[in-house]
């Protein structure tokens, strides 16, 4: 077994060519899909404030849309890296139209949402477009390839400061044969047609701080470090290129969660009031942390330990006051505009030299029904469900238009009840907690694990709330914002919450009526209702 890569037939990619085909030829005898992937490659331009000095500079993604809900800013939330691609077709030259799944991006968004808990989440963030905090409350992704020890190289090229990043889809992630070993001697060749969402990003530069004077970090967290120069800088003293760094606040004094790193542009306010040395500009040369050592293993870097910091020019403009200098704090100065400009779409395949030999091929699939509502308290529709259905998730598109991401919530939904073929799912109207806490109904509960238990879905996350990546204003100012906790992801709120109703059928392999009645508690916004059947299918060959 081996990787190859397949190109994009599209030659360029971008926000608005976001349509990406993939031809696999049969001569590679087996794929299997459990292991290929989609990678995105992107690059995030950058212009400087001061062009003398090029900096590396530190992004993270927010989800347009996502934690900004009818003019909600309270927090910025993340999805999983399947909401990329938000129509998929998967066509064989023998077995014609294998999957075609319309609104991938939310039945897969709200499929592994209830089926990740966070270890999971934060074990997929080498290769995650979340951008979650870790330990002391600094976010990481797939892109934060940032050196927080070390020297950096006396290069200038343009490479130091255009970031360079991949954003990976998994095909287990979106479509139904994503798990599965395909014999394409059987199949015959493979063409892959994919929508992506690549038009609804907004970047933030971290880590966020204000416009204060000094600068201090967002959300009520003190300056991030801060150098004591000994008892006082004397001004005939040296002008120095390197300071002892501390921390008042200790939640971020960690060489692995580092909020500085090398090659990062930075400014220094002084202690004295007035004395702003704003002119000078300078780049992180190199880190070098203290270490403790132990009686067994390597050394370790200590709670509170220091950082020796390390500049390429002097800090100083000079003498700027007639005052000793007791205390420098650093601060880092973003960039003037960035942008986030994409390169290319390769499909990446892993190989099966001898994939195993079928009559046919039987697998789970998802087709979707859309409809629409004006805003009421009331809802009372009927559905045609196709005979082959197993099971369908009803769910709510949060997006307002093109520019928006899609989470499936419902914030005013108070009571529902679902019939099959005039026979309730449960025998009573199901309540939906819509006030805090935000508990999950029992029934609602019981109901939708064994909904998922049918699909062939482990339950693993019962919070029905997004992951959070960052709280305030939602913008792309780096002063506005703040980073948050480890213990702050899933925290329930008025607009971060997944609402689904499941959905279970019997296997009769007739048709039947679904019967959605909804009850709200004011009207709140029109109801974009996106209905997902996982229905069974078989391809003879």
């Amino acid at each position: 077994m081996s990787y190859i890569i397949v190109q994009a037939n599209q030659a360029t990619i971008s926000e608005t060519q976001n349509l990406f085909d993939f031809e696999v030829p049969d001569y590679i005898n087996g794929i299997d899909m459990d292991k290929s992937f989609m990678n995105i490659s992107y690059t995030i331009d950058t212009v400087e404030t001061d062009d003398d000095v090029i900096g590396v500079h530190n992004f993270i993604t927010l989800f347009n849309g996502i934690g900004n809900i009818a003019g909600n800013r309270d927090a910025g939330h993340g999805l999983f890296n399947s909401c990329l691609v938000r129509n998929v077709t998967l066509t064989s030259q023998r077995g014609g139209q294998l999957e075609s799944i319309q609104r991938a991006d939310l039945i897969n968004q709200v499929k592994q949402q209830f089926t990740k808990n966070l270890g999971d989440i934060q074990g997929d963030l080498h290769e995650s477009i979340l951008n979650l905090p870790m330990e002391f409350n600094y976010g990481a992704n797939s892109a934060r390839n940032l050196v927080t020890e070390g020297t950096m190289g006396t290069s200038m090229d343009v490479t130091r400061y255009q970031r360079t990043g991949v954003m990976r889809v998994n095909m287990k992630d979106i479509l139904g044969l994503g798990s599965s070993v395909l014999n394409l001697q059987q199949l015959g060749a493979l063409r892959l047609h994919m929508e992506a969402n690549l038009n609804k990003f907004t970047l933030k530069e971290v880590p966020c701080f204000t416009t204060a004077d000094p600068p201090i970090a967002s959300g009520g967290i003190a300056q991030y470090w801060y150098a004591n120069v000994g008892a006082t800088l004397p001004i005939a003293a040296a002008n120095p290129t390197s300071l002892d760094f501390g921390s008042s606040d200790q939640m971020f004094l960690s060489k692995k969660n580092c909020p500085f790193h090398v090659g990062m542009k930075v400014g220094f306010h002084l202690t004295q009031v007035g004395d702003h040395n704003t002119s000078t500009e300078v780049l992180i040369k190199s880190m070098v942390w203290e270490e403790t050592a132990v009686t067994a293993g390597p050394p370790v870097v200590p709670g509170g330990a220091k950082c020796v910091v390390t500049f390429t020019d002097v800090i100083l403009d000079g003498a700027v006051s007639t005052t000793a200098i007791t205390a420098v704090h650093m601060y880092p100065i973003y960039a003037a505009s960035h942008s986030l400009n994409y390169v290319k779409a390769e499909l990446v395949i892993k190989t099966v030299a001898n994939p195993p030999q079928a009559r046919g091929l039987r697998y789970r699939t998802f087709q979707t029904q859309q409809d629409f509502a004006a805003a009421s308290t009331t809802f009372n529709r009927t559905y045609d469900i196709p005979g082959n259905a197993v099971a369908s998730l009803i769910c709510f598109d949060t997006a307002q238009n093109g520019t928006q991401f899609s989470n499936s919530m419902e914030r005013n939904l108070e009571q529902y009840q679902l019939f099959v073929d005039n026979v309730g799912q449960t025998d009573r109207p199901v309540n939906l907690r819509i006030a805090a806490p935000y508990s999950k109904n029992p029934l609602h509960g019981i109901m939708f694990e064994k909904c998922l238990e049918v699909m062939g879905l482990p339950y693993k996350n019962n919070l029905d709330v997004l992951p959070a990546q960052i709280t305030g204003e939602v913008t792309a100012d780096p002063t506005v914002g703040a980073v948050i906790g480890e213990n702050q992801i899933f925290t329930a709120g008025t607009h971060n919450r997944v609402t689904v109703l499941p959905v279970i059928y019997e296997g009769t392999g007739a048709r039947k009526l679904l019967n959605v009645d909804l009850t709200k508690d004011a009207e709140g916004e029109p109801l974009n209702l996106a209905i997902y059947q996982m229905v069974e299918r078989t391809v003879d060959y």
